[in-house]
C-alpha cells in the first residue's frame, strides 16, 4: 500500500478518536494496531512522518528493549484537523478517501470564516490604534483620532461586524 494512503488512514483514525486524547502506538500497551492490509512497520513509519511534518502530536516512550522499537502516544493536532476538515494542503502527501473526509456543515464553515474575518479586522484596528499612539502629531490630534475610533467601536455596525471584539477593543484601549 502506498505510504500516502497509510498516512491518510492513520490521520483519519486519529481524527475520529480526537476526543479520546492520546492513543498508544508501537510496543505500548493496548497499542492501536494497523488496519487489515497495512504492514505494522508502514503504520509506525506513517506515525513518524505525520509527527515530523507536525500533523500530529507525538509523545515517544523510551525503548527499553534496546532494539530501536518505536512506541509512544499520538493525537491529531489543529493542523491535522485543518487538513481533513478544511482541505489545507499538508507538507507531505496524505491520501484521504473523499467519502471518509469529515463533513463540515455550511453553517460551521460560515461561522469559522466569520470568526477569521473578525480576528483580521480586530488585528487591523489594533495596528491603527498603535499607529495613532506612535504618530508624530500633537496629543490633541491623537485624541481626536482616538475619539473617532471610540465612536466607531461603540456603533451598532461595529458590534455587528466584530461582535464582542468591538467592546473588547474599546475596553482595552479607551477605558480610562
Amino acid at each position: 500500500m502506498k505510504d500516502s494512503v497509510v498516512r491518510g488512514c492513520l490521520l483519519q483514525l486519529l481524527y475520529e478518536h480526537r476526543r479520546e486524547g492520546l492513543l498508544p502506538f508501537g510496543q505500548a500497551e493496548q497499542a492501536v494496531r494497523p488496519p487489515a492490509g497495512i504492514n505494522g512497520r508502514d503504520w509506525l513509519r506513517a506515525v513518524a512522518q505525520l509527527s515530523e511534518y507536525r500533523l500530529i502530536d507525538w509523545t515517544p516512550l523510551e525503548d527499553e528493549s534496546g532494539m530501536g522499537l518505536l512506541s509512544g502516544f499520538a493525537k491529531i493536532n489543529d493542523f491535522g484537523v485543518k487538513v481533513l476538515e478544511a482541505g489545507v494542503e499538508p507538507p507531505i502527501t496524505v491520501s484521504i478517501d473523499q467519502s471518509q473526509r469529515p463533513a463540515v456543515s455550511k453553517r460551521e464553515q460560515t461561522s469559522r470564516e466569520r470568526r477569521n474575518q473578525q480576528q483580521a479586522i480586530t488585528e487591523a484596528l489594533e495596528k491603527v490604534i498603535t499607529a495613532i499612539n506612535e504618530a508624530d502629531v500633537s496629543e490633541r490630534e491623537k485624541n481626536a483620532a482616538k475619539s473617532l475610533l471610540r465612536k466607531l467601536l461603540g456603533s451598532k455596525a461595529a458590534a455587528r461586524v466584530l461582535g464582542a471584539g468591538a467592546q473588547s477593543l474599546a475596553r482595552k484601549y479607551f477605558t480610562e
